[in-house]
């Protein structure tokens, strides 16, 4: 194993622009986390590309397609008490196609939120801290060439 490949990811789904951007949050419905609010995350699987893993694990939780994948600069690290190791997840933001959110059966409920909202209602603090890189580098201004991934 690779100690410096991404055990997963976190993407920040966006839609419109300026004051009228919304963040996609999802609720998942299952397991230890069932009830908790979070961005559209996921595993990367063994042989697969953390940006590869992005735009899969947003069509599969929500239907909908990738049109622009930046890296958001960060990511979140933590102990994972059960494989007694440290995990990583790198954050990305998305912009997506129009079209409605199909969840899968991972999560039972999505809501387009303004930054505030979706501050109030993510259960993980690395993802609150993100939003407001979020809304600086990608909605109050254009992100930085560096960011974007072909």
């Amino acid at each position: 194993m690779n100690p410096r490949r991404p055990d997963a990811i976190g993407v920040v789904v966006l839609r419109a622009a300026g004051e009228l951007t919304r963040v996609l949050l999802l609720r998942r419905s299952r397991g230890v986390f069932a009830g908790a609010w979070t961005i559209v995350m996921g595993g990367v699987e063994p042989a697969e590309r953390a940006v590869d893993t992005v735009r899969r694990e947003v069509l599969e939780e929500t239907g909908l397609r990738v049109t622009a994948l930046y890296t958001a600069g960060s990511l979140d690290s933590f102990y994972d008490p059960v494989a007694d190791r440290i995990v990583m997840v790198p954050f990305f933001v998305a912009r997506v196609e129009d079209g409605e959110v199909q969840p899968d059966g991972a999560h039972d409920q999505h809501r387009w939120s303004s930054f505030a909202e979706a501050a109030d209602l993510l259960t993980f603090v690395a993802q609150r801290r993100l939003l407001d890189d979020v809304r600086a580098s990608f909605v109050e201004r254009e992100p930085e060439a560096w960011r974007t991934i072909p």
